[in-house]
């Protein structure tokens, strides 16, 4: 399947090929489907997608090959007790977050009655020696096509329901999965953004012509669905304290709000992580 999506870019004039070459897993039977979403500074992104593989870990949980021109994406599918369609939710994590990471939040979705996707994009392995990516502007665009990809492929799913998802996005993860909800806002319902690094748009720098747009305040002011962004208060490590750029989002968003997690640190893990899902299906229920 062909698909049609818009990226912004910094000039509208730069025309985007295919983002990557891989060998041609695309379905035959196909059919071609044009996303026009109008944003400011946007050309056409044209990617293939193709039938996901799936295989089945256990009762409740599935291995997923996603295809995005050819490359695989993996992901995990959870399904919560009953029987679908499910609400679901899509998870992108940190910056070379390992799959499986979210597993114990997926769960807790899961007991709220969610099914979660766990995704790992193809560019989200750690290099070794290890090192953040030189040219992150071409890191975050990939991410965030992989996810537009993963979306249009929700149609093979009989038992998700199609017209409920929502997406999650954590640190880097939160802004590749702001931009693709962004593009992919006429089919999401919601994005929870759990510190996610907003710091970052204005000054990416970039190898190849995928440029993002960098004005991010710009494209929320512009987003139709509620999103809801969530900061902790706990030790911050090496990560610094980014409280202006939320400020600025939530300032810009239609529907955002900002919530404070008390003694959560940027993982949101332990009990504070668990407030924190607890207070993001309450949210989710109110955009309902």
């Amino acid at each position: 399947m062909k698909t049609k999506c818009v990226i912004s870019v910094i000039l509208a004039a730069v025309m985007l090929a295919s983002c990557s070459t891989g060998p041609d897993k695309t379905s035959e039977t196909a059919s071609e489907t044009v996303t026009d979403l109008t944003v400011p500074s946007v050309v056409p992104f044209e990617y293939e997608t193709a039938e996901p593989v799936i295989e089945s870990i256990n009762d409740s949980t599935d291995r997923i090959t996603f295809y995005r021109d050819g490359n695989e994406i993996i992901g995990n599918i959870t399904r919560p007790e009953g029987s679908g369609p499910y609400k679901t939710i899509i998870i992108l994590g940190g910056l070379y977050a390992s799959l499986g990471s979210y597993s114990e939040k997926a769960k807790k979705y899961n007991e709220n009655g969610y099914a979660v996707i766990e995704v790992r994009p193809t560019n989200n392995k750690a290099p070794t020696p290890y090192k953040e990516p030189a040219y992150l502007g071409d890191f975050v665009f990939e991410q965030m096509a992989d996810l537009c990809a993963v979306i249009d492929s929700l149609k093979y799913f009989q038992d998700i329901d199609t017209s409920n998802i929502y997406l999650f996005g954590h640190s880097m993860g939160g802004l590749g999965t702001v931009y693709a909800g962004i593009y992919k806002q006429d089919e999401i319902k919601g994005m929870i953004l759990v510190e996610p690094s907003f710091q970052y748009p204005s000054t990416m720098k970039y190898e190849n012509d995928t440029r993002l747009n960098p004005d991010l305040y710009g494209l929320l002011s512009d987003l139709s669905v509620p999103v809801v962004i969530f900061k902790g208060t706990g030790e911050r490590e090496d990560i610094p304290d980014f409280d202006h750029f939320y400020d600025k989002a939530i300032e810009s968003l239609p529907d955002g709000r900002l919530v404070v997690i008390d003694g959560a640190d940027h993982f949101m893990g332990g009990e504070p992580g668990k407030q924190m899902i607890a207070k993001s299906v309450e949210i989710i229920k109110s955009w309902h």
